[in-house]
């Protein structure tokens, strides 16, 4: 038999000890060959007596589990449906694997992140805008923005990110879509009423939306004006600044 070395120290457990094993031997977990892999394992132990390490107790257990499925695998089968007697030990060995595998992710992660250097938030300021044209009925608003949600909901199905309204809840804030609303503002002099919420499917986000239009008019940060039976929106001068506070 091929002579064995071991680091003591990196093993944590027997566990930790048979899956170096069986990754040694290049076998599969679901398939031991029992009767090698405790030869190997019991050597092991031996090793550790004669540099009179203490040998825990959990080795010890995992020897006289190891000695018990090798005696049984030599009995003959009576009964081809009877459970191979590895079964119980490949799924703790398989599973004990699993999560060695997601913490040695989760450290090389947490290392990854000593290299970060994160920035301060800064404010994002926006021109003020002044609202001339204050003879729009709110009702029509209303009307326009009804419309907006019948349209995503008749195109709910074919939008990859209507999907995203079944996974999990998210709160939608006022104040972030103000200032979303602002950025597409200020990037034009007049953007259509529906253009507002382009990208948006999950009906919080669209009411959200819809409030900060609501807001910024009341404010008199935007002006809406209606042409040809559409609304739109206008940008106003540059005379002061939208204050969104320290969130952004």
């Amino acid at each position: 038999m091929e002579e064995l070395s071991f680091k003591v120290a990196a093993f944590e457990g027997p566990l930790d000890l048979l899956l170096h094993l069986i990754s040694k031997n290049k076998v599969n977990i679901y398939d031991i060959p029992i009767a090698e892999i405790t030869d190997q394992y019991l050597e092991y132990i031996d090793a550790m007596r004669e540099l009179d390490m203490d040998v825990g107790g959990e080795f010890l257990v995992m020897a006289s589990q190891l000695l018990l499925i090798k005696s049984r695998m030599l009995l003959p089968v009576e009964n081809e449906e009877e459970e191979d007697p590895r079964l119980e030990l490949a799924d703790r060995l398989e599973e004990y694997r699993r999560y060695k595998e997601i913490s040695g992710e989760m450290e090389r992660l947490s290392h990854s992140a000593d290299n970060l250097v994160f920035k301060e938030p800064e404010p994002m300021n926006f021109p003020r805008i002044k609202v001339e044209n204050k003879q729009l009925d709110v009702s029509r608003l209303y009307d326009a923005f009804q419309a907006v949600l019948e349209r995503r909901r008749a195109n709910a199905a074919l939008e990859p990110g209507s999907f995203r309204r079944v996974i999990g809840r998210t709160n939608y804030s006022v104040r972030q879509a103000s200032a979303r609303i602002m950025v597409i503002i200020c990037e034009s002099d007049t953007v259509e009423f529906e253009d507002l919420f382009d990208g948006m499917y999950a009906r919080g986000e669209l009411v959200a939306a819809f409030l900060a239009v609501l807001e910024l008019i009341k404010e008199n940060y935007l002006a809406v004006e209606e042409s040809d039976g559409k609304l739109y929106c206008m940008r106003g001068d540059k005379e002061g600044e939208l204050d969104l506070g320290e969130e952004y």
